[in-house]
């Protein structure tokens, strides 16, 4: 299920991300990152910046975030595929709830939804 949502949401997404941002996306990774970074300390540039986002899988906003997909997509399908993924039911001992923020870590999908919500703060800060 959730491979199939990335399927749909990816070409629609990946698109607007910014070329600087190489992490989770197809085809870049952290050694492009490197290049990058390497490129301009020999443009003379000295200072890089490092930034680690404390749980931020874990504290997504869901409602910000499914607002972010309903932006592009409309169909009730994957719009039910997603509020299913997010919003499915977590059992801790004997008692259930269900999640209002967050996206799993290591599930197959997360990592679009991380870029997608992020992706106002990158274009922002450029």
């Amino acid at each position: 299920m959730q491979t199939a949502l990335k399927l749909v949401l990816e070409p629609i997404f990946e698109w607007e991300f910014l070329s600087m941002s190489y992490g989770f996306r197809p085809g870049v990774g952290c050694k492009d990152a490197l290049r990058e970074v390497d490129g301009w300390l020999k443009e003379g540039y000295t200072w890089v910046g490092d930034a680690d986002l404390k749980s931020h899988f874990d504290t997504i906003p869901h409602e910000r975030l499914m607002d972010r997909v309903k932006e592009k997509i409309s169909d009730g399908k994957v719009l039910g595929l997603r509020d299913g993924f997010l919003q499915q039911g977590i059992m801790e001992g004997m008692k259930t709830w269900k999640p209002t923020s967050g996206t799993p870590q290591g599930a197959v999908v997360s990592p679009l939804l991380s870029n997608l919500y992020l992706h106002p703060l990158a274009y922002q800060s450029r």
